[in-house]
């Protein structure tokens, strides 16, 4: 048996699609639905394109350079 996908591909993930399965249940005015979704999504960290986007990861911290030092004494 193939794997099942984790969300319904019309979804960014799992989290869009569950935020917008509740909103669909829950308001049945659709301005109040976009309203909620949006405001779900951007507490969520999710990005606002042209659509959504998936939530940016967080930058690596940057590597120390280590200075290289002259010796004390030269051999």
């Amino acid at each position: 048996m193939p794997p099942r996908p984790a969300h319904d591909p019309q979804y960014l993930d799992e989290h869009h699609q569950r935020i917008t399965e509740f909103a669909g249940d829950y308001f049945d005015d659709d301005e109040e639905r976009e309203s909620f979704i949006d405001t779900l999504m951007e507490r969520r960290g999710y990005a606002r394109q042209s659509a959504w986007a998936l939530p940016d990861q967080p930058p690596a911290p940057p590597k120390q350079q280590q200075q290289q030092k002259s010796p004390y004494f030269k051999r």
